[in-house]
């Protein structure tokens, strides 16, 4: 027989516009699995509330400092007996948007602000250089979303190792548990690396998504040389575009990965990798 197991959740969201509370909203509920039934409930965990909210409060001094619209989540959870809390922030500055951590709020601050103000020039057909991190992102889709859905395998280039795990997961306790990503870690090893003269320089992606049926993945990005456009590609395009990479990997500033209506953060870092064209 096999063992029901137990999700309950305190989460506090909330909203801040130029360092000033706008929207808190508390979310709390217990679920309990037996096999294929699910009988859930909005029954508070006085411990998990505290946990929840003491996160939010440990944020808010950072938040309070950002000039920016800046929503900040903060999930305190226990899955069976095991208890974590996480804490996200969503930083958005003249439309642009990255997701982020309080340890690496600011800076990521300094980041989006340097960037928004840059001016791009028309988009061409040129080989891609992702920056910052960002094709942790294109992996994401094009690796680790494919895993969830077990589509079949591509070949990748030898010299690129993508840990993805899958882990039962769910965004709250009216949620089914799926087999979710929780992090993205790209590395590579002897990748070839030649910087060509002429390139578009990604720094930030708006999102994406991947599609089982097609093989067809998508990438908007946000911030870019060449300003923002949008790559369709199928992931055998995608393993045949990539030329090479360098250093260490770099993390990018935050994924939130939807799926079934369920939105998680997933922890992304890549090296510095080369595509080529892909408009």
């Amino acid at each position: 027989m096999i063992a029901p197991s137990t999700f309950a959740i305190a989460s506090r969201d909330e909203l801040w516009i130029r360092g000033a509370l706008s929207e808190s909203r508390l979310m709390h509920g217990h679920a309990r699995q037996h096999g294929q039934t699910i009988a859930a409930s909005d029954a508070r965990d006085e411990r998990l509330v505290v946990a929840c909210n003491q996160a939010i409060e440990d944020a808010r001094a950072t938040i309070a400092a950002l000039d920016a619209r800046v929503r900040v989540v903060a999930r305190a959870t226990r899955e069976d007996d095991v208890e974590s809390v996480e804490t996200t922030i969503t930083i958005s500055i003249g439309g642009v948007s990255l997701v982020t951590t309080p340890a690496d709020a600011i800076a990521d601050y300094e980041l989006l602000r340097s960037l928004s103000g840059s001016k791009p020039t028309s988009l061409r057909s040129l080989p891609i250089v992702w920056q910052n991190g960002s094709a942790a992102v294109l992996l994401h889709e094009a690796i680790g979303h494919a895993r969830e859905h077990d589509t079949k395998p591509v070949a990748w280039p030898e010299w690129l190792s993508v840990d993805a795990p899958l882990v039962s997961r769910r965004e709250t306790f009216r949620d089914v548990p799926l087999p979710r990503m929780k992090h993205l870690i790209a590395t590579q090893t002897g990748a070839p690396f030649v910087l060509p003269d002429e390139r578009i320089e990604v720094q930030l992606v708006a999102g994406g998504s991947y599609d089982p049926v097609t093989d067809v993945v998508t990438v908007n990005v946000a911030v870019s040389t060449a300003g923002p456009f949008t790559i369709q590609r199928t992931r055998t395009e995608i393993a045949a575009a990539i030329s090479g990479a360098a250093g260490d990997p770099i993390r990018y500033p935050g994924v939130i990965c939807s799926r079934e209506g369920q939105e998680l953060y997933v922890a992304s870092h890549a090296p510095v990798m080369i595509t080529d064209a892909l408009t």
